[in-house]
């Protein structure tokens, strides 16, 4: 059954009267959603991209035209004014490979390797600015805990003209809006601030392996098709089509590559396999999709691009993938960016680098944006993981608590006992604290220190580990903390100095001391066991268990 899509209109209360245009956009003759469709503005750099469920979300100043194009469709222009039409795309028949269509056999191969040689003509080799949309959310098998959303702005210094092998090499790069919940997964404590590097290299166009390699890299997010391309074997698949032209569809595989273990037997290394869409006439990439495997673990990449002023920029990466422990439970990722606009004068230059964790804490938050900006639409999906993760509390009241937490864990040695106490009142109904008290004369317990460490790596998405650090001289308890690695993994450290009311109240007499707060925020054990005994794992389960 055909689903008719209806715009409406949603005006927004900014000073410009912007409007946020929405609808979705869906296959003529099966009524299935159209995903990753290209919605641009035209005579603009600006545009959005549908989503999963061919959704999308884009603002305007007044009535505009969109041209709507995706691969396997005739291309559309509608008026945005037209609110009772129907952004219906009709698919266009794929000729298959069996089918006598040109003069001479395809080369697959050399197709692909004239698309490398016209990358500097088909897309733009000067200095130019892209602005994107980004979102990131994470699950530990059934359950989604953490999600990042982002305005993401991109300086290319060299445009296409060199390819890179990593994100920033040649190009500037700020976060400029952020929004996103606590991280309640597994791997918070190591997981990067912001993957903006990772999902810019899915850009197969911009970046690649500069040498070759003998085996490929499973969790290398740089593609290696440029200069690895005799390790691949590539298939004519058909010819398609993109906004009116024609399109080869070409297939790849890595070579099958293993290695030889202790135990006699053979490995497969990492594998990859993947399809290009490559236009015909000037062999520009239009999309690109990879599937990298190892064992159980999985990385997906896909890229697309659409045209601007007769040069191809790109208007959508996605990554995903997932790696499955040796316990069997499972780390999954998604991160899309999506452009929202282009800017070409150099004026819109600017410096930047890839943000620490530090420079996102210091981002101004503008609530107006997140109503009115052109962002990627959320899927019903999205929206459960938005509730789930803020237990029913919208994003934006999400960012600020986590805005507080960071501030709050971040630099414990200023006002070090009150940004504790935040914690402390923070944690009741969330966390389970196991508080260390150290002093200068650490050095005679060390082994009790490290072993928590250890236990905190073993405990550290159940339990919060928190050093305290009598200490008064600053500048000596962060050379420690550095030197020791007090902080690995995200142990939250705080000097409180010796005349902090906390080990009065806590009733600390000397050091090290050990004390263990429960969920609900009471004091377990005011002298709780040392991390060397056994029997303090007994404990954490038991409070574990508790809800």
């Amino acid at each position: 059954m055909i689903r008719w899509l209806i715009f409406f209109l949603m005006f927004s209360s900014t000073a410009f009267c912007q409007q946020l245009l929405e609808g979705t956009i869906i296959d003529k003759e099966t009524g299935k959603p159209v995903p990753f469709a290209s919605v641009g503005i035209v005579g603009t750099s600006k545009g959005t991209s549908s989503n999963l469920n061919g959704q999308f979300s884009i603002s305007i100043n007044g009535p505009v035209q969109l041209q709507i194009t995706s691969i396997g469709y005739e291309s559309l222009k509608v008026y945005s004014i037209e609110v009772t039409s129907q952004i219906l795309l009709k698919p266009i028949v794929t000729t298959l490979d069996n089918i006598v269509i040109f003069d001479k056999p395809i080369n697959a191969k050399k197709i692909v390797k004239k698309a490398f040689a016209n990358i500097s003509k088909n897309y733009n080799d000067e200095p130019f600015l892209q602005n994107f949309f980004y979102r990131h959310y994470c699950k530990d098998d059934g359950a989604y805990g953490r999600l990042i959303e982002a305005s993401v702005e991109v300086w290319k210094n060299k445009g296409y003209k060199l390819q890179q092998k990593s994100a920033g090499e040649k190009e500037e790069i700020r976060v400029t809006q952020l929004r996103r919940s606590l991280d309640k997964t597994e791997l918070a404590q190591g997981h990067e601030p912001i993957s903006v590097g990772n999902i810019l290299q899915a850009d197969l166009v911009g970046y690649q392996e500069p040498e070759k390699s003998e085996h490929m890299s499973f969790y290398a997010t740089v593609s290696n098709l440029k200069a690895d391309l005799e390790s691949y074997t590539f298939t004519f698949n058909g010819i398609t089509y993109y906004d009116g032209q024609e399109v080869y569809e070409i297939n790849y595989i890595y070579k099958t590559d293993s290695v030889l273990t202790t135990s006699g037997k053979y490995r497969i290394r990492a594998q990859a396999n993947g399809s290009l869409f490559i236009t015909t006439d000037s062999y520009a990439f239009i999309k690109t999709e990879d599937v990298k495997s190892y064992g159980n673990n999985t990385i997906r990449t896909l890229a697309y691009y659409r045209s601007y002023m007769g040069q191809y920029y790109p208007y959508h990466f996605i990554l995903d993938g997932e790696n499955v422990n040796s316990d069997n439970s499972t780390h999954s990722f998604h991160i899309e960016l999506m452009s929202v606009e282009i800017k070409k004068s150099e004026e819109n230059k600017f410096s930047g680098h890839l943000p620490t964790r530090e420079e996102l804490l210091n981002i101004p938050y503008d609530s107006v944006y997140w109503t009115s900006s052109t962002i990627l639409k959320t899927t019903p999906l999205e929206d459960e993981i938005i509730h789930d993760l803020g237990g029913g509390t919208s994003l934006n009241k999400q960012f600020y608590r986590y805005q507080q937490y960071e501030m709050n864990v971040h630099d414990g040695g200023k006002n070090g006992e009150k940004k504790f106490n935040w914690l402390k009142e923070d944690s009741k109904g969330n966390r389970i604290l196991y508080l260390v008290f150290w002093s200068d004369n650490f050095v005679s317990y060390l082994a009790e220190l490290e072993l928590a460490k250890q236990l905190h790596q073993q405990y550290h998405n159940k339990i919060t580990f928190v050093f305290l650090s009598t200490d008064d001289d600053d500048n000596r308890w962060q050379q420690i903390v550095q030197q020791y690695n007090f902080s690995t993994d995200g142990i939250i450290n705080y000097r409180i100095g010796s005349n902090s009311q906390l080990t009065k109240s806590f009733k600390v007499n000397d050091t090290p001391a050990f004390i263990l707060v429960s969920r609900n925020g009471e004091v377990f054990d005011s002298n709780a066991k040392r991390p060397s005994d056994p029997l303090l794992n007994d404990d954490f389960k038991f409070l574990i268990e508790q809800k």
